[in-house]
């Protein structure tokens, strides 16, 4: 039998088992874990204030330091996965997120709790890509395109763990115990991945070193590429001004300004905001689907940003005291958000067969930006507002506060309209085919 037949029969043989659901299932848990923790701020915003004794601006900055270090690793994270692989690096990644998660529950410094939630970053950086990774190896390649829609979706049920769930254990045990709570789970799925999950099949090959160092030498040429690529720049633009609310808006500012808008409990809040990731996780796929069916990707575009504009609008500016209605409007907002999904298909159709890689992660870079900036933004303008009232050592900004610093979120939804226009469409196909 011939080496490619073997390979073929290996490769048959491990689909057909267990075995690369739970290696690639063992990824996704990570990537479940990431988004819980990108989000987590959001249900702990008072007790932080309290805690680290700061304005609504230094938890704005806080919270966006994720990003800061998210953002910039993600053109190199795929570089270091061919180099090391998925195991070394993804076991690597999550003892990170799990130490620095520990001492962002037990420092009493701030300075070490902004070097806490830059490491966490920092480690999620690379989850997204690590499961992508090991679904490349451990699947054939017709099943890729689904496997990205499931991790996105496991993704989005990791937000809304961050949300209502993480509420409530911060309400039971304080917001200190449960990052160190978080912080071991992270520890022993650590061990999981490093001994189950590998980086392929055992039979296959690995990626040659000849193959690892032609990817290095095409690094920068990949990225200058993309540099060059006036196209690629429009459509990451459009992508990170659309993305910008959903972890904004979600991740740290959209539970306290319910709590105040309609009058409810923190844990209530937190569980209204869960209806836009369940938005997320049920149209993800289903955008893409119906992208693929009509043969174009900026319809879904268009009717993704035109929803997500007026149901912001809705959401922030009108006078809404029904909560079935709230959750409504936030459950078709995630619904609609997700139609930015379209643009990353754009992006890679855009790109050269050589640095689609690059393309994608550059893209994502971007997208992470706006949400670096738009945080402490926001939590600036808030502070403008404060008319001085205190409420249990927290300071309490009224409602015209936050109606003027979320404005920057539809803001940005309809300035990704106006972008809309100037984007190229595939029609389905890479444009250099």
């Amino acid at each position: 039998m011939s080496s490619s037949a073997k390979q073929y029969t290996s490769d048959t043989k491990h689909s057909k088992s267990l075995l690369p659901w739970i290696v690639w299932g063992l990824g996704c848990i990570f990537y479940f874990y990431e988004s819980l923790l990108q989000v987590s701020p959001s249900v702990m915003g008072n007790e932080l204030m309290h805690d680290f004794a700061m304005t609504s601006q230094a938890l704005g900055l806080l919270s966006g330091m994720y990003y800061y270090s998210y953002s910039p690793m993600q053109l190199p994270c795929g570089i270091l996965m061919d180099r090391f692989g998925p195991n070394k690096i993804l076991t690597m990644a999550t003892i990170i997120c799990a130490v620095s998660t520990i001492a962002f529950g037990m420092t009493d410094s701030l300075f070490m709790a902004c070097f806490a939630r830059l490491m966490i970053g920092f480690g999620s950086a690379f989850a997204a890509v690590g499961t992508m990774k090991l679904a490349a190896n451990w699947f054939t390649s017709e099943r890729f395109a689904l496997l990205t829609g499931l991790m996105v979706t496991i993704g989005m049920l990791g937000a809304i763990g961050g949300e209502t769930p993480l509420a409530l254990l911060v309400d039971h045990s304080g917001w200190r115990d449960s990052m160190i709570i978080m912080g071991v789970v992270g520890l022993v799925l650590a061990l999981l991945i490093f001994f189950i999950a590998k980086d392929s099949p055992a039979g296959l090959s690995q990626t040659t070193s000849t193959k690892i160092i032609s990817t290095q030498d095409r690094m920068f040429a990949s990225l200058l590429a993309s540099l060059k690529n006036k196209q690629l720049w429009l459509v990451a633009s459009y992508g990170g001004l659309m993305y910008m609310v959903t972890p904004v808006f979600c991740g740290l500012w959209g539970v306290p300004f319910l709590m105040y808008k309609m009058h409810i409990a923190k844990s209530v809040a937190a569980n209204y905001i869960s209806m836009v990731f369940i938005g997320w996780a049920i149209a993800s796929p289903l955008w893409a689907v119906y992208s693929n069916r009509i043969g174009l990707r900026k319809p879904p575009m268009y009717i993704g940003a035109i929803g997500a504009l007026i149901t912001s609008l809705l959401f922030i500016y009108a006078p809404i005291e029904s909560g079935w209605f709230m959750e409504l409007l936030l459950l078709a907002f995630g619904i609609f958000s997700a139609g930015f999904l379209c643009a990353f298909s754009v992006a890679k159709e855009l790109c050269n067969s050589h640095y689609v890689a690059t393309g994608l992660g550059f893209m994502n870079m971007l997208n992470m930006i706006g949400i670096a900036y738009a945080q402490p933004f926001i939590g600036f303008v808030l502070d403008k507002f404060w008319a001085g009232e205190i409420m249990n050592g927290v300071r309490v900004y009224p409602l015209h506060a936050y109606y003027i610093a979320l404005a920057i979120l539809p803001i940005g939804i309809f300035i990704s309209l106006l972008i809309l226009p100037k984007i190229r469409e595939t029609y389905c196909q890479n444009v250099e085919s």
